[in-house]
């Protein structure tokens, strides 16, 4: 998602309990935030599969698309990288319905089920129903380790491409250490003048930094834009999605205690307890209000 510029900002409303725009949600919009993990996940493109019958010293063959365009658009990419595809991501279907402009990035994301993920999960309900939801409870639980890759029209070798170097990548990295929690913070005037940010802030290895340049030295064309991956936002205003709703000094304190309530315990901050992940995604819903999660579509996973 390209970052905008500063959206002109209607009159401001405060963040608060009764605020007409933040009354507790309807039984919908409830029902729409409590499965606001599981659209983040609906419909997924391919996923990582058991290894093929063929060997890794085998020319790689698509097996999940027959037809010529598909022969042509692998070898292509193989071509162009000489090099193969490795075993676990040959039966992905990233060339088949493949066409039109997309909109792909890649998350470091606390696993699904761990204390951390449920906690930030847990901070997302409460803070919605006493004061309505923000632009973080559009995402599920994640730390960006791209910004938005913006892909045109047929662009299933590019996204093959990116796939195989982060699996190439990844792989090679053995012992891994995962992200660490360090605080929950405040970030003032952020994105603007007047409303403010809570985070997670996470101590984050270079190595996953380094992963994210050598992707986008391997595949230019994406321009590919790494981010800092030193925090995972719990609660911001009006970055993407333009709204009367402001974060004040005061909301920023009363959030960053909830956050501490849910977060502050000696699981959240245990290494061996909250695994992570790599997730390669392409962007299949963008929504434009506040309330309702955008919706991704995984590509790939990788598990730390």
């Amino acid at each position: 998602m390209t970052i905008s510029t500063a959206p002109s900002l209607p009159t401001a409303v405060r963040l608060q309990p009764h605020s007409p725009i933040c009354d507790p949600p309807s039984t919908l919009q409830a029902s729409r935030l409590q499965l606001r993990t599981a659209n983040a996940f609906t419909l997924p493109l391919g996923q990582l599969l058991s290894e093929p019958q063929s060997s890794h010293d085998d020319a790689p063959k698509c097996t999940s698309c027959k037809n010529e365009d598909a022969d042509n658009a692998m070898q292509l990419m193989l071509s162009a990288d000489r090099a193969w595809m490795p075993a676990p991501l040959r039966t992905i279907p990233f060339w088949r319905n493949v066409r039109g402009p997309h909109k792909c990035i890649v998350y470091l994301e606390p696993r699904r089920g761990s204390p951390l993920y449920t906690g930030i999960e847990e901070f997302f309900r409460a803070s919605c129903a006493l004061w309505g939801p923000t632009e973080a409870h559009m995402y599920h639980p994640h730390s960006s380790m791209t910004g938005f890759i913006d892909l045109p029209t047929d662009a299933g070798a590019v996204i093959a491409r990116i796939a195989c170097h982060l699996h190439v990548l990844i792989s090679s990295r053995s012992h891994m250490v995962a992200p660490g929690v360090r605080a929950v913070t405040a970030v003032a005037d952020y994105p603007h003048p007047g409303t403010h940010k809570i985070d997670v802030a996470l101590d984050t290895p270079l190595v996953f930094r380094n992963i994210v340049d050598e992707v986008s030295r391997l595949v230019p064309e994406a321009r590919i834009r790494p981010k800092r991956m030193g925090h995972i936002s719990l609660a911001y205003c009006n970055k993407h999605v333009a709204s009367s709703t402001v974060v004040t000094s005061e909301q920023a304190e009363k959030l960053g205690a909830l956050a501490r309530s849910l977060l502050y315990m000696p699981d959240v901050f245990d290494p061996a307890q909250n695994p992570w992940d790599i997730a390669f995604y392409e962007l299949s819903f963008k929504s434009p209000v506040l309330g309702t999660p955008h919706r991704f579509t995984q590509i790939a996973r990788w598990q730390l």
